[in-house]
């Protein structure tokens, strides 16, 4: 948050998960895909009410995507039968763009 990197030597830590395994009650470690972790904060008291707020605005976002990757699959069908194929760039398949949407998001 500061554009500093964390003091975990001064702290007594040797890595960014050993700091947050020493506070279960502020971050969940959580095993994600090929040996890598996600850090999920907990929400007290305090942060209830903005933890629903941003868990209702990922499922609505959600169902926004949905409904543009099938408006482009649509699309992109209607374009394919009235466009010839020779001379056009691949198109990327729309669960492939949907992915990337997610990851650049």
């Amino acid at each position: 948050m500061i554009g500093k990197p964390l003091p975990l030597r001064d702290l007594g830590f040797r890595s960014v998960l050993e700091l947050v395994a020493e506070m279960p009650e502020v971050v969940r470690v959580c095993p994600y895909e090929k040996g890598t972790f996600v850090l999920k904060a907990i929400a007290d008291e305090t942060t209830k009410a903005i933890a629903k707020l941003v868990a209702r605005q990922r499922r609505s976002a959600r169902a926004r995507k949905t409904a543009a990757v099938r408006a482009d699959a649509a699309s992109l069908s209607k374009n394919a039968q009235s466009f010839p194929q020779r001379g056009r760039a691949p198109v990327l398949p729309v669960t492939v763009k949907a992915e990337l949407q997610d990851l650049l998001s």
